[in-house]
């Protein structure tokens, strides 16, 4: 059975699919950091995590978090996901492709001692995404 921690964590990842953005940021601590290192953007409050969330789904309107893997380690939960989703919006700032994209997440998830979240880490890889959509070239292979 999962701890109280992976809930937490795979019930935001569902009001993140249910566009429901206040529910997925309501276990955050008052005192958090949030960093999408694949972005380069680091988010500290709720609101800027709604916002960044919130540009998610315009780029695709229907983006969703599939194929959860959640390795739980007490105090830090660490997630492996699939994002898809059809790129129908802008994505940062290049247009709409109308193409797909499937990438592997990691989610590096910490909680205090009253299980909030304190610490949210995103590591995918941003330039699978962009060749995906096609706004990028693969490099060649040797």
């Amino acid at each position: 059975m999962p701890s109280k921690n992976v809930k937490t964590v795979l019930a935001a990842y569902d009001a993140f699919n249910n566009r429901d953005f206040k529910a997925s940021v309501a276990q955050y601590a008052d005192e958090f950091t949030a960093t999408d290192y694949a972005s380069g953007q680091t988010m500290k409050s709720r609101d800027e995590v709604i916002a960044w969330q919130e540009d998610w789904a315009k780029s695709a309107s229907d983006g969703k978090v599939t194929e959860t893997n959640a390795i739980d380690g007490g105090d830090t939960v660490v997630v492996q996901f699939v994002g898809v989703g059809t790129n129908d919006g802008p994505f940062g700032p290049f247009p709409a492709t109308g193409r797909r994209f499937s990438t592997p997440f990691c989610n590096v998830v910490r909680f205090d001692s009253k299980g909030r979240i304190v610490s949210d880490e995103l590591y995918y890889d941003m330039m699978s995404i962009l060749v995906q959509l096609g706004h990028a070239q693969a490099p060649p292979t040797s």
